[in-house]
């Protein structure tokens, strides 16, 4: 009974000094602009994670953060980006300063295979919409 109350002790402050998990395949987590909504308002945060191998593509998700009444930050709605997250597309945030701006998304796509370039901006609205412009 000792050693199991003493293993469970060590696990559980060896569980609060890690951070935590983030799958291997994400590759940028960024934070920034903002939304509104009549219902609230918070933070944008984008996770952007790569998939395959011979041919790397991308997986794009926008979620909408508030925060709490402690200050903690809090997921209010989460949506992974279809129209680019096809396989057919590496995405990437290059420089965070200018990515957020208000309720705006730039980022930048380059081709799987043709290896063209596109810069993108993503319109977002109340929490889980957004459109492509």
């Amino acid at each position: 009974m000792l050693a199991t109350g003493l293993a469970l002790a060590v696990t559980t402050a060896a569980a609060q000094g890690m951070g935590p998990e983030v799958p291997t395949q994400v590759r940028t987590v960024a934070t920034g602009g903002e939304w509104l909504s009549p219902k609230g308002g918070g933070v944008l945060r984008v996770v952007i994670a790569d998939e395959g191998f011979e041919h790397v593509h991308s997986r794009l998700w926008i979620e909408w953060l508030t925060i709490g009444e402690r200050g903690t930050p809090r997921r209010t709605a989460r949506v992974l980006v279809k129209e680019l997250s096809n396989g057919m597309a590496v995405l990437r945030l290059d420089d965070r300063g200018e990515a957020f701006q208000g309720g705006k998304i730039r980022l930048r796509s380059t081709h799987t295979y043709s290896q063209d370039t596109t810069d993108i901006t993503i319109e977002t609205g109340k929490p889980g919409h957004y459109r492509i412009l």
